[in-house]
């Protein structure tokens, strides 16, 4: 795996902060939810923890199945 430069750590990755307590609160579990959405377990891990910012498809995707606002996942 590549080191990331100074400058990739200087960016902060914000994820999506109320993931992982709306999918629980949807009873649903993280492999639950990869295979409603189509999207990979490990890509749901990453935006529940913060390491990676979600692409736009993919908030979409996931607000539709846990039924609420796109608005609600990001803010």
């Amino acid at each position: 795996m590549k080191e990331m430069t100074s400058k990739q750590k200087a960016i902060k990755t914000q994820g999506l902060p109320h993931l992982r307590h709306l999918r629980q609160r949807k009873g649903l579990s993280l492999g639950q939810l990869a295979d409603m959405t189509g999207i990979r377990r490990d890509t749901i891990t990453h935006l529940e923890n913060g390491r990676m910012d979600p692409q736009p498809y993919q908030v979409r995707l996931i607000a539709r199945v846990l039924e609420v606002p796109t608005l609600s996942l990001v803010s």
